[in-house]
């Protein structure tokens, strides 16, 4: 990262130099404030509209929209018809799906957003105002999909201890992608077969060593006990690490 040159170029190589650090704004309030105000004319123009109606006093121009001479609402009419085109434009099904894909991705964690905070004013290279959407979490999106939960979170309690308690591995240049003594970017590679190591670890725990203690006690309502006990385990870490839905518990507890 250190190659770049300071400001943009140094920053845009961080961000891309690891997966997590790909966070951008929805602008969600943008999106609703947009819909709510164009939402918000045809309201009026509808109630103009009513109140129009209902104080003609020529049955005729009701009756007929050839014969209709009112002047007002042919205008606000007119301002209806602009105003659907507008509005049908906003909820066409581009827009729809903008929006949809916008809200599908996950929201930014705040591990990943602190360390991009940490990194600026670490290096002061880049004006304030434009590094200022950091501090807006909740709008902050991630752009890196993952379809295991289980893998990423463990990825980030591994990337901690090998921080931690590993401390060759803060200067081996070969693993990270910053020279910066404080900023840690490991292999990909590298974390992904450590985590899977550490899941198939976690997996054999879980099934196999119920089933010795079982085959080790002889009574029947100690193994119900340890079954019991065994299986809220595994649900409660199959809810935690994964992004498992009702039924899916319900078919593990099951099993």
């Amino acid at each position: 990262v250190e190659d770049y040159c300071p400001g943009y170029p140094r920053f845009s190589a961080l961000v891309a130099s690891h997966n997590s650090f790909q966070l951008c704004r929805r602008f969600s309030n943008l999106r609703a404030r947009l819909l709510l105000l164009k939402q918000d004319r045809l309201s009026m123009l509808e109630r103009q509209l009513a109140e129009i109606d209902t104080e003609e006093t020529t049955a005729l121009f009701l009756g007929s929209s050839r014969c209709d001479n009112n002047v007002q609402r042919t205008a606000v009419l007119s301002d209806i018809d602009v105003a659907l085109a507008d509005y049908g434009k906003l909820l066409a099904d581009e827009f729809v799906e903008r929006n949809h894909r916008m809200i599908s991705f996950d929201v930014a964690k705040p591990r990943d957003i602190l360390n991009l905070q940490n990194w600026v004013k670490g290096n002061a290279c880049l004006a304030r105002e434009e590094t200022a959407y950091l501090a807006n979490g909740p709008d902050l999106m991630s752009m890196a999909f993952s379809d295991d939960l289980a893998l990423t979170r463990l990825e980030a309690w591994v990337e901690d201890f090998l921080i931690r308690f590993h401390p060759r591995f803060r200067g081996n240049s070969s693993l990270a992608g910053s020279r910066d003594p404080h900023v840690y970017i490991f292999s990909g590679v590298l974390l992904t077969r450590l985590t899977r190591t550490l899941i198939i670890v976690l997996l054999v725990v879980l099934l196999f060593v119920p089933v010795i203690i079982c085959n080790a006690l002889s009574g029947i309502t100690s193994r119900i006990v340890v079954i019991v006990i065994a299986s809220i385990f595994f649900i409660i870490t199959l809810s935690g690490l994964t992004k498992a839905n009702t039924g899916a518990m319900f078919v593990s507890g099951a099993t």
